[in-house]
């Protein structure tokens, strides 16, 4: 009778085990094939990429790909109504089929604008003119001297017992 008992308990067990559950998976697409993808500033691979989540929420999502300007943005994956609690449970553990939830965004990337030098070096030489023209600076301030530190008191001197005897060596004559 036992025996019937633990085999009944075991296949209960085993089908608990085999229940279903919720696969999370995020699917990251872009026009620029390669580019490649962070979430959360962890790199899951070069795009198309796929990547598992555990929760529902706020996520940041960056592509780069070299001669395209970086994309970084910030999605928030809504929860499904068998996320919410206790749903959740019955979702994760006693539903007996596979629920998938794949959540697919697309991102395009902008050919990045090359920097003319000329440019950059003709600003520099406005601001240079400008700092030149700018008054004489005053003297600076006279920093302030440190807080003195305050001084702790002197440790306590151990003193001999008084009930100890002095040992005095004596001089034979």
């Amino acid at each position: 009778m036992t025996t019937a008992r633990t085999v009944r308990l075991a296949a209960v067990l085993a089908g608990l085990a085999a229940a279903g559950c919720v696969d999370r998976r995020f699917v990251i697409e872009s026009n620029v094939p390669n580019a490649q993808v962070y979430i959360d500033n962890k790199s899951i691979g070069a795009a198309p990429a796929h990547a598992p989540f555990e929760y529902y929420g706020y996520y940041t999502i960056k592509l780069v790909h070299p001669g395209y300007e970086t994309i970084e943005e910030r999605v928030h994956v809504r929860a499904p109504w068998y996320a919410y609690p206790p749903l959740d449970f019955a979702a994760e553990v006693l539903w007996p089929f596979h629920i998938r939830d794949t959540r697919r965004y697309y991102f395009k990337l902008q050919e990045a604008t090359p920097t003319r030098t000329d440019d950059i070096l003709s600003a520099a030489e406005a601001l240079r003119q400008r700092g030149m023209t700018l008054p004489q600076a005053d003297r600076p301030a006279e920093p302030r001297p440190p807080k003195p530190r305050p001084i702790p008191p002197p440790a306590p001197v151990p003193t001999a017992p008084d009930s100890v005897p002095s040992v005095v060596p004596s001089v034979a004559p």
